[in-house]
């Protein structure tokens, strides 16, 4: 039992924000939609935001140096006002979908630096052996959280309208900020380091990148990670038109809680005992083809919201499993001095690609229909799994169990 009283703010603050993050996050998607009529603005939007990640890798650096309680509580009140910028152009007639446009990333990218911020904090309160259980606790609070919030953000817009989303949002991150205003004093002082000149800071994150990338010469992970690159393009297009495919806040909301309560029961899952002496190969590519087929149905149920969401979360669900394992073989595979660089170049190529997905998804849902949106990026997947069945290198791999056994004789 963890006893700190700037960890349960750290975490009380956590499940606040993540509420606040589904209201403006559900509300400004399905505004922009209805205010455009259009997949392709849906698009632009979500790669605009999508895109915050990669600034995001830029900027962590700084986080190590600035005061974080003042970052934290700044971040929250600076999101209240850049929210209610929204309803106050609204009320004047004077709000566009550009607003919008323009708001969402500027929020997203805040929110990626937030929450790494919070985590930077846990090893000054806690002690090592309850950073685990602390990261445990945050973990879920990020991520186990959001299946309850989208589907309650969604019920809220529904009944009470997209303005009152954003008001009520904007006073969230005021209480966020209030709360952070209870953090210990000592967590104001920022970490003290050598100070190293731009210039070897920039020749060292290039040479991590070089690293990680010279790693995947390794045939098995390049072969994964080609297929993950290609899968998460297909699912970020997917994102792209949900909101034309749902035609309505709840169904919407639901599909984000799928997703949601899929990716945390999959990874779950993950760890039950039986699934470890399961082909890595079969479990990709059987995996993904779950995947793929759920998906392909997926986007015949516009108009069967049960069916629809049991089939989009159901793809989800593997997917939570299949990165469990993706993860666990590049950690197996790669020597433990250098799988910070391997994953980072791994989360780095997804997150380049991604981006791309939503604007491919935006285009075919404007020039086609979110429906066959759905199915193209569906049918992508399943490219993916021909391409694996067809590698010897992901087909042949053995269990997490055989892995080691069977990693001496190839190597």
């Amino acid at each position: 039992m963890i006893k700190n009283k700037d960890f349960y703010v750290l975490l009380l603050g956590r499940l606040i924000t993540n509420f606040g993050d589904s209201l403006y996050a559900i509300a400004s998607t399905l505004l922009v939609y209805k205010m455009s009529g259009s997949t392709m603005y849906s698009g632009i939007t979500l790669f605009l935001t999508s895109s915050t990640a990669i600034v995001q890798l830029l900027l962590s650096p700084i986080l190590d140096k600035i005061n974080m309680k003042k970052f934290l509580i700044l971040s929250q009140f600076f999101q209240a006002v850049l929210i209610l910028i929204i309803p106050f152009l609204y009320k004047f007639g004077k709000l566009s979908v550009y607003h919008i446009m323009i708001i969402m990333p500027i929020i997203s990218l805040i929110n990626q630096l937030v929450y790494p911020g919070q985590i930077s904090l846990l090893p000054k309160i806690l002690s090592e052996k309850e950073l685990v259980t602390g990261n445990s606790l945050m973990t879920m609070a990020y991520q186990g959280s959001n299946a309850i919030f989208d589907t309650l953000a969604g019920f809220i817009i529904s009944i009470f309208g997209f303005m009152t989303a954003f008001f009520a949002d904007s006073i969230i991150f005021i209480l966020t900020g209030i709360l952070f205003c209870f953090l210990s004093k000592k967590l104001s002082h920022s970490q003290k380091r050598e100070e190293k000149s731009k210039e070897n800071l920039i020749k060292n994150h290039f040479k991590s990148l070089k690293d990680g990338i010279y790693l995947f010469k390794d045939s098995r992970i390049f072969a994964l990670v080609f297929g993950i690159v290609f899968i998460n393009f297909s699912a970020t297009s997917i994102s792209a038109v949900l909101p034309a495919f749902a035609q309505n806040e709840i169904f919407y909301s639901l599909m984000l809680a799928g997703m949601g309560a899929g990716l945390l029961l999959g990874s779950l899952f993950a760890g039950f005992p039986k699934l470890k002496e399961i082909s890595l190969g079969k479990l990709y590519i059987y995996g993904m083809m779950i995947v793929a087929l759920a998906w392909i149905l997926f986007s015949n149920f516009q108009n069967n919201i049960k069916i629809g969401v049991f089939l989009y979360g159901l793809g989800w669900f593997v997917v939570g499993v299949v990165n469990v394992y993706a993860q666990t073989m590049v950690q197996i595979i790669v020597p433990s001095e250098k799988i910070g660089s391997a994953m980072g170049a791994m989360v780095g190529i997804s997150t380049f690609m991604a981006p791309l997905g939503a604007l491919f998804g935006g285009f075919l849902g404007e020039y086609l229909s979110s429906s066959k949106a759905i199915f193209i990026g569906s049918f992508i997947i399943f490219l993916v799994v021909i391409f694996w069945a067809l590698n010897k290198n992901i087909r042949k791999l053995p269990s997490v169990n055989e892995f080691n056994k069977v990693l001496e004789k190839i190597n």
